[in-house]
């Protein structure tokens, strides 16, 4: 689709309209359900944190009435001395359940059963008669099972278990061993049993909506309560149980209740029940969803009111331009024509003026310019490339032509292999010399150029000679000029060691780059005889000139001149005036010569 202003301004407008928009609701959206989550979250805390109290308390009432039964003489009596024969037994229960456990009874109507077993396997329970849930009970839990789980120094316990198998009501049962007349040791268990279903009273003025409830669960992770009857007393999972003990009065989600729901949970320092409130997070999202509709509603309905003006007034910005929109069409075709004025005198018409000022100069000068410059470029690209070829034909013959000297010479007195070494070192060097529609290359390519070299000038002086190659490489697939490091390194044996090569002797390659312009930056070093001064600053002069070598010398070609400008030049040609060679030197100490190139490549 062809883009035109009209459609510019009116994405943009639209752009503009649909970000605020976009970012008004999305803040709000998520400041608002952030607050609706932190409120129903405190909610939650303030819900199970007073549940958890009352429950507590709940419990402690129990407990009272524990400490009123096991303080009570007669049951220490029948711990002492129980009765033997079932009429004695008969008198003792029924004086027992008249003086203490009816009055208990009363008090406490909530209590199912009391059951007492000593630890002789005597044996005496009591059951609410208002409340009698348990015909004919036979307990199913065994003196060794409850002496398991009741405390064993004496502290009450509770156990979500019932002490009587025929029982189809969930109890929660409180335990404790309990002494005789003398506290020396137990003497026995005494346990009373509540409806778990007595905690709902105690939550029923907490609104938790349709789908919430509260629901406890012990250390082991046994439902002690549940609204579904059928989960009580079942074993929750334990990654649900991990989280009910290490996140306490922190909101999570968790599905194992067949749906996710928010849940916030507290553990009882008394009971050591964890009691958590769950809401199913659909209702917790449900005015969040209400925010985002309405969000999405009022967005939509000013993105569509903004979306029409922007319309209009891209139309009515644009129509004035299609004129001179007209006359630049036909300028493009190279049709220089002055546009017509507008009836009316605004900025669209000051800019038609102007536009037709600029095409009558401009008619004028195009041609000339484009000719000029046509003419100037072909020229330049014309001179850059005899330089180049230039460059390339003045390798210096004098070492190919030893070397093949050496080649005969070894062919006839040792018909070794070394003509081999030799000859494929000459051939990877030609090959790579000739490449002449290829400019630039790796850093690498030139390190392999110069060890083709060294193997030559091995046999050319009869003795290894090992360069110091310090460029890491991180530097080996940088760009450089190509043939720059070999005429270089044969510029040092013919000059730096012009007496012979010794042992001290050394060349060394480096690389870095430079810390202030950032250029790759490669230096060659020797220890030779180095270079007077005078010859120094002619050598330095010539490099300041980037002229080629055969200009700048005269064609004298003692010093070494002529390789040094021909690698200074084919450099410059390559990246540009600003690179190329610097060198220096101390007489009698060596040479240094740096190469700057640009830092482009891996």
């Amino acid at each position: 689709m062809k883009k035109t202003l009209s459609r510019t301004i009116f994405i943009y407008i639209a752009v503009v309209v649909i970000i605020t928009a976009s970012s008004i609701g999305w803040f709000s959206y998520h400041i608002s359900s952030s607050q609706l989550r932190q409120q129903n979250e405190q909610h939650l805390i303030e819900a199970v944190s007073n549940a958890v109290n009352h429950t507590d308390l709940y419990l402690k009432l129990y407990e009272r009435a524990h400490l009123s039964l096991f303080t009570h003489p007669d049951i220490r009596k029948f711990l002492d001395s129980p009765p033997e024969d079932d009429y004695a037994y008969f008198q003792y229960t029924d004086t027992l359940k008249k003086q203490v456990i009816d009055p208990l009874f009363l008090k406490t109507p909530e209590i199912m059963t009391v059951y007492l077993t000593d630890y002789n396997k005597k044996w005496v329970y009591f059951v609410n008669p208002a409340l009698k849930i348990i015909q004919d009970p036979i307990p199913g839990a065994t003196l060794e099972e409850l002496d398991k789980e009741t405390d064993s120094n004496g502290n009450l316990t509770i156990i979500n278990n019932s002490v009587f198998t025929d029982s189809d009501t969930q109890l929660i049962t409180l335990s404790r061993k309990i002494h005789g007349q003398v506290f020396n040791e137990f003497k026995g268990i005494l346990t009373i049993q509540i409806k778990s279903d007595e905690f709902s009273t105690l939550w029923k003025g907490v609104n938790l909506g349709l789908g919430g409830f509260f629901s406890i669960v012990d250390h082991e992770g046994r439902i002690v309560h549940h609204p579904d009857k059928t989960r009580i007393g079942k074993v929750i999972g334990g990654e649900l149980l991990a989280k009910l003990e290490n996140t306490q009065l922190t909101s999570f989600t968790d599905a194992s209740f067949g749906e996710e729901r928010m849940i916030v949970s507290r553990k009882s320092s008394y009971s050591g029940w964890n009691l958590m409130v769950s809401i199913p997070t659909e209702d917790i999202n449900r005015p969040i969803a209400s925010i985002r509709y309405l969000s999405f509603l009022v967005g939509g309905i000013t993105l569509l009111i903004a979306l029409l003006i922007s319309y209009r007034f891209g139309r009515v910005i644009t129509k004035p331009i299609h004129i001179l929109k007209r006359g630049m069409r036909q300028t493009e075709q190279g049709n220089w024509m002055k546009i017509p004025q507008l009836r009316t005198r605004n900025e669209f018409s000051e800019l038609i003026d102007r536009y037709n000022l600029m095409v009558a100069s401009l008619s004028e000068l195009m041609d000339t310019l484009y000719k000029t410059e046509l003419s100037k470029k072909d020229a330049e690209l014309e001179r850059q490339k005899a330089e180049l070829q230039s460059l390339q034909l003045q390798i210096n013959p004098h070492f190919l032509y030893n070397t093949l000297e050496n080649i005969i010479c070894y062919a006839v007195i040792r018909q070794s292999e070394e003509i081999t070494e030799i000859v494929d070192a000459i051939a990877a060097m030609f090959r790579y010399s000739v490449q002449t529609h290829i400019e630039e290359t790796a850093i690498v390519n030139e390190l392999k150029h110069v060890l083709n070299y060294m193997t030559i000038m091995k046999h050319r002086v009869g003795r290894d000679f090992e360069l110091d190659v310090r460029i890491t490489p991180e530097f080996f697939l940088k760009k450089t000029a190509r043939l720059t490091l070999q005429p270089l390194i044969e510029n040092v044996f013919q000059h730096a060691f012009a007496d012979g090569i010794e042992d001290y002797h050394y060349i060394r390659l480096d690389a870095w780059t430079d810390e202030e312009d950032r250029d790759l930056v490669i230096v060659i070093e020797d220890n030779g005889v180095g270079i007077p001064p005078k010859k120094l600053a002619s050598l330095k002069r010539q490099l300041e000139s980037n002229q080629l070598a055969d200009s700048a010398l005269g064609g004298r070609k003692g010093h070494g001149g002529i390789g040094l400008m021909n690698v200074h030049r084919r450099i410059q040609l390559v990246f540009g005036e600003k690179y190329g060679l610097s060198i220096s030197s101390i007489q009698g100490q060596g040479t240094s010569i740096s190469i700057r190139f640009p830092n482009i490549g891996s």
